[in-house]
Protein backbone atom coordinates (compact mmCIF):
# COMPACT_ATOMS: atom_id res chain seq x y z
CA UNK A 1 0.00 0.00 0.00
CA UNK A 2 1.04 3.58 -0.65
CA UNK A 3 0.19 5.91 2.23
CA UNK A 4 -1.00 9.40 1.35
CA UNK A 5 -0.93 12.08 4.03
CA UNK A 6 -3.59 14.67 3.29
CA UNK A 7 -4.34 17.90 5.13
CA UNK A 8 -7.29 16.37 6.97
CA UNK A 9 -6.29 12.69 7.20
CA UNK A 10 -4.18 9.91 5.74
CA UNK A 11 -5.26 7.05 3.50
CA UNK A 12 -3.70 3.93 1.99
CA UNK A 13 -4.12 2.73 -1.59
CA UNK A 14 -2.76 -0.35 -3.43
CA UNK A 15 0.37 0.48 -5.40
CA UNK A 16 -1.35 0.05 -8.79
CA UNK A 17 -3.16 3.37 -8.25
CA UNK A 18 -1.57 6.31 -10.10
CA UNK A 19 -1.16 9.59 -8.26
CA UNK A 20 -2.87 12.30 -10.35
CA UNK A 21 -3.65 14.59 -7.43
CA UNK A 22 -3.46 18.37 -7.66
CA UNK A 23 -3.10 20.91 -4.89
CA UNK A 24 -4.50 24.39 -5.52
CA UNK A 25 -3.63 27.35 -3.30
CA UNK A 26 -5.29 30.71 -3.90
CA UNK A 27 -5.43 34.13 -2.29
CA UNK A 28 -9.19 34.44 -2.80
CA UNK A 29 -12.09 32.38 -1.45
CA UNK A 30 -14.16 33.00 -4.56
CA UNK A 31 -13.71 34.51 -7.97
CA UNK A 32 -10.45 35.21 -9.76
CA UNK A 33 -7.23 35.41 -7.77
CA UNK A 34 -4.28 37.62 -8.62
CA UNK A 35 -1.95 34.71 -7.78
CA UNK A 36 -2.47 30.96 -7.52
CA UNK A 37 -0.02 28.17 -6.78
CA UNK A 38 -0.68 24.63 -8.03
CA UNK A 39 1.15 21.34 -7.50
CA UNK A 40 0.39 18.72 -10.16
CA UNK A 41 1.66 15.18 -10.70
CA UNK A 42 1.97 12.86 -13.70
CA UNK A 43 3.85 9.71 -14.69
CA UNK A 44 7.22 9.89 -16.43
CA UNK A 45 9.29 7.32 -18.25
CA UNK A 46 11.90 5.54 -16.19
CA UNK A 47 14.72 6.68 -18.48
CA UNK A 48 13.56 10.32 -18.67
CA UNK A 49 15.80 13.17 -17.60
CA UNK A 50 14.18 16.30 -16.24
CA UNK A 51 14.98 18.37 -19.34
CA UNK A 52 13.32 15.67 -21.49
CA UNK A 53 10.15 15.89 -19.42
CA UNK A 54 10.17 19.70 -19.55
CA UNK A 55 10.69 19.72 -23.33
CA UNK A 56 7.79 17.31 -23.80
CA UNK A 57 5.62 19.48 -21.55
CA UNK A 58 6.38 22.59 -23.61
CA UNK A 59 5.41 20.76 -26.81
CA UNK A 60 2.10 19.74 -25.24
CA UNK A 61 1.43 23.32 -24.13
CA UNK A 62 2.19 24.62 -27.63
CA UNK A 63 -0.50 22.31 -29.01
CA UNK A 64 -3.18 22.63 -26.34
CA UNK A 65 -2.90 26.21 -25.01
CA UNK A 66 -4.12 29.19 -27.11
CA UNK A 67 -1.44 31.70 -28.13
CA UNK A 68 1.22 29.97 -26.05
CA UNK A 69 4.59 31.76 -25.99
CA UNK A 70 7.61 30.50 -24.08
CA UNK A 71 9.52 33.40 -22.52
CA UNK A 72 12.36 31.45 -20.88
CA UNK A 73 13.53 28.00 -19.87
CA UNK A 74 16.40 27.40 -17.47
CA UNK A 75 17.91 24.66 -15.33
CA UNK A 76 17.55 25.12 -11.59
CA UNK A 77 17.28 22.92 -8.49
CA UNK A 78 14.69 22.11 -5.84
CA UNK A 79 15.98 20.81 -2.51
CA UNK A 80 19.23 19.83 -4.24
CA UNK A 81 17.57 17.94 -7.11
CA UNK A 82 17.80 19.08 -10.76
CA UNK A 83 14.75 20.90 -12.10
CA UNK A 84 13.68 23.09 -15.01
CA UNK A 85 11.89 26.43 -14.58
CA UNK A 86 9.63 27.51 -17.43
CA UNK A 87 8.18 31.00 -17.82
CA UNK A 88 5.51 31.51 -20.46
CA UNK A 89 2.29 33.30 -21.35
CA UNK A 90 -0.95 32.36 -23.09
CA UNK A 91 -4.46 33.70 -23.61
CA UNK A 92 -7.61 32.70 -21.79
CA UNK A 93 -10.85 34.45 -22.84
CA UNK A 94 -8.73 37.17 -24.48
CA UNK A 95 -6.88 37.81 -21.21
CA UNK A 96 -3.12 37.28 -21.06
CA UNK A 97 -2.06 34.78 -18.38
CA UNK A 98 1.52 34.39 -17.14
CA UNK A 99 2.82 31.21 -15.53
CA UNK A 100 6.05 30.06 -13.93
CA UNK A 101 6.36 26.30 -13.78
CA UNK A 102 9.14 24.36 -12.07
CA UNK A 103 9.39 20.74 -13.23
CA UNK A 104 11.13 17.97 -11.32
CA UNK A 105 11.32 14.17 -11.54
CA UNK A 106 11.05 11.98 -8.46
CA UNK A 107 11.30 8.25 -7.97
CA UNK A 108 7.93 6.50 -7.92
CA UNK A 109 7.40 3.01 -6.46
CA UNK A 110 7.85 0.34 -7.77
CA UNK A 111 10.56 1.60 -10.09
CA UNK A 112 9.23 4.31 -12.33
CA UNK A 113 9.31 8.08 -12.06
CA UNK A 114 6.74 10.80 -11.57
CA UNK A 115 6.84 14.36 -12.80
CA UNK A 116 5.89 16.97 -10.22
CA UNK A 117 5.15 20.51 -11.40
CA UNK A 118 4.96 23.62 -9.22
CA UNK A 119 2.94 26.26 -11.09
CA UNK A 120 2.48 29.91 -10.21
CA UNK A 121 -0.17 31.79 -12.21
CA UNK A 122 -0.83 35.53 -12.55
CA UNK A 123 -3.31 37.23 -14.91
CA UNK A 124 -1.98 40.26 -16.73
CA UNK A 125 1.48 40.50 -15.16
CA UNK A 126 3.82 38.27 -13.13
CA UNK A 127 5.14 41.12 -10.99
CA UNK A 128 8.29 41.07 -8.86
CA UNK A 129 6.03 40.86 -5.81
CA UNK A 130 4.54 37.52 -6.91
CA UNK A 131 7.80 36.32 -8.43
CA UNK A 132 9.40 36.65 -4.99
CA UNK A 133 6.49 34.79 -3.39
CA UNK A 134 6.81 32.00 -5.94
CA UNK A 135 10.56 31.64 -5.36
CA UNK A 136 10.05 31.61 -1.58
CA UNK A 137 7.63 28.70 -1.95
CA UNK A 138 10.05 26.80 -4.21
CA UNK A 139 12.92 27.34 -1.76
CA UNK A 140 10.75 26.01 1.08
CA UNK A 141 10.20 22.60 -0.58
CA UNK A 142 11.78 19.69 1.30
CA UNK A 143 11.35 16.20 -0.11
CA UNK A 144 10.80 13.17 2.08
CA UNK A 145 14.07 11.22 2.29
CA UNK A 146 13.51 8.04 4.33
CA UNK A 147 16.57 6.54 5.96
CA UNK A 148 17.92 3.51 4.13
CA UNK A 149 19.29 1.03 6.62
CA UNK A 150 19.44 -1.99 4.29
CA UNK A 151 21.69 -2.80 1.37
CA UNK A 152 20.07 -3.58 -1.97
CA UNK A 153 21.02 -6.98 -3.33
CA UNK A 154 20.77 -8.33 -6.86
CA UNK A 155 18.98 -11.66 -7.13
CA UNK A 156 21.01 -14.53 -8.57
CA UNK A 157 20.19 -15.75 -12.07
CA UNK A 158 19.27 -19.20 -10.71
CA UNK A 159 16.96 -17.94 -7.94
CA UNK A 160 13.99 -20.18 -7.25
CA UNK A 161 10.50 -18.87 -6.66
CA UNK A 162 7.74 -18.55 -6.56
CA UNK A 163 7.96 -15.03 -7.96
CA UNK A 164 4.94 -12.81 -8.49
CA UNK A 165 4.23 -10.06 -11.05
CA UNK A 166 1.14 -7.86 -10.84
CA UNK A 167 0.34 -6.07 -14.11
CA UNK A 168 -0.74 -2.55 -13.14
CA UNK A 169 -2.86 -2.22 -16.30
CA UNK A 170 -4.72 -5.55 -16.51
CA UNK A 171 -4.53 -6.24 -12.74
CA UNK A 172 -3.49 -9.83 -13.58
CA UNK A 173 -1.20 -11.50 -11.04
CA UNK A 174 1.22 -13.99 -12.62
CA UNK A 175 3.12 -16.62 -10.65
CA UNK A 176 6.49 -17.97 -11.83
CA UNK A 177 8.44 -20.98 -10.56
CA UNK A 178 11.84 -19.30 -10.92
CA UNK A 179 13.45 -16.03 -11.91
CA UNK A 180 14.31 -17.12 -15.46
CA UNK A 181 10.68 -17.96 -16.15
CA UNK A 182 9.74 -14.47 -14.98
CA UNK A 183 12.42 -12.86 -17.17
CA UNK A 184 11.14 -14.83 -20.17
CA UNK A 185 7.52 -13.77 -19.81
CA UNK A 186 7.63 -10.07 -18.90
CA UNK A 187 8.26 -7.09 -21.17
CA UNK A 188 11.53 -5.44 -20.13
CA UNK A 189 10.37 -2.05 -21.38
CA UNK A 190 7.15 -2.19 -19.35
CA UNK A 191 9.07 -3.41 -16.31
CA UNK A 192 11.51 -0.48 -16.60
CA UNK A 193 8.54 1.90 -16.70
CA UNK A 194 7.16 0.46 -13.46
CA UNK A 195 4.14 -1.20 -15.07
CA UNK A 196 4.64 -4.39 -13.06
CA UNK A 197 4.70 -4.78 -9.30
CA UNK A 198 7.26 -7.52 -8.66
CA UNK A 199 7.57 -9.69 -5.55
CA UNK A 200 9.80 -12.48 -4.27
CA UNK A 201 8.56 -15.72 -2.70
CA UNK A 202 7.76 -14.17 0.68
CA UNK A 203 5.79 -11.33 -0.91
CA UNK A 204 8.45 -8.67 -0.41
CA UNK A 205 8.65 -6.11 -3.25
CA UNK A 206 11.42 -6.19 -5.83
CA UNK A 207 12.63 -3.62 -8.34
CA UNK A 208 14.29 -3.93 -11.72
CA UNK A 209 17.57 -2.08 -12.25
CA UNK A 210 20.72 -2.25 -14.41
CA UNK A 211 23.48 -4.71 -13.62
CA UNK A 212 26.55 -2.58 -12.79
CA UNK A 213 29.30 -2.76 -15.40
CA UNK A 214 27.32 -4.94 -17.82
CA UNK A 215 28.14 -4.48 -21.52
CA UNK A 216 25.78 -4.51 -23.28
CA UNK A 217 23.55 -3.15 -20.54
CA UNK A 218 21.55 -5.84 -18.74
CA UNK A 219 18.82 -5.62 -16.12
CA UNK A 220 18.07 -7.78 -13.10
CA UNK A 221 15.75 -7.96 -10.11
CA UNK A 222 16.92 -6.34 -6.88
CA UNK A 223 15.68 -6.22 -3.32
CA UNK A 224 14.22 -2.84 -2.32
CA UNK A 225 14.01 -0.48 0.65
CA UNK A 226 10.19 -0.53 0.56
CA UNK A 227 8.44 -0.91 3.89
CA UNK A 228 5.86 -3.53 4.86
CA UNK A 229 3.00 -1.49 3.40
CA UNK A 230 4.18 -2.49 -0.11
CA UNK A 231 3.96 -6.25 0.62
CA UNK A 232 2.06 -8.41 -1.89
CA UNK A 233 -0.61 -9.04 0.76
CA UNK A 234 -1.52 -5.36 0.52
CA UNK A 235 -2.06 -5.59 -3.25
CA UNK A 236 -4.21 -8.72 -3.55
CA UNK A 237 -7.49 -6.82 -3.27
CA UNK A 238 -7.01 -5.31 -6.76
CA UNK A 239 -6.22 -8.60 -8.54
CA UNK A 240 -8.80 -9.43 -11.21
CA UNK A 241 -7.17 -12.64 -12.38
CA UNK A 242 -4.42 -15.02 -11.27
CA UNK A 243 -2.22 -16.86 -13.75
CA UNK A 244 -0.52 -19.63 -11.81
CA UNK A 245 -0.51 -23.36 -11.29
CA UNK A 246 -1.82 -25.32 -8.32
CA UNK A 247 -1.56 -24.56 -5.42
CA UNK A 248 -1.00 -20.84 -6.18
CA UNK A 249 -3.82 -20.39 -8.68
CA UNK A 250 -6.21 -18.10 -6.78
CA UNK A 251 -5.82 -14.92 -4.75
CA UNK A 252 -7.12 -16.68 -1.63
CA UNK A 253 -4.56 -19.48 -1.95
CA UNK A 254 -1.77 -16.98 -2.47
CA UNK A 255 -2.92 -15.04 0.59
CA UNK A 256 -2.85 -18.21 2.72
CA UNK A 257 0.60 -19.08 1.36
CA UNK A 258 1.98 -15.63 2.19
CA UNK A 259 0.48 -15.67 5.68
CA UNK A 260 2.19 -19.03 6.27
CA UNK A 261 5.49 -17.56 5.04
CA UNK A 262 5.16 -14.71 7.52
CA UNK A 263 4.48 -17.12 10.36
CA UNK A 264 7.70 -19.07 9.76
Amino acid sequence: MAEYILHEASLALPDVFKDRTMNLFTLSDNGASEFTFVVSRASAKNEDKVHDAATRLVRELEITVPDFRLESSQMTSVDGLPAVELFYQFKNDNAIIFQRQTVILLGDHPGGQKMVCYIGTCPGEFSDYYHNQYQEIIRSIKFHKPAQTETREMLAADSQGPFFALDSESKELSVFENIQELYGHLSLQRAKEGQYLLFEKQGKPLSIAPVPGSQPLRYALWTTFADKSHHLLSQLSVCRQVSGSDPLDTADRIRKYLMAQRAE
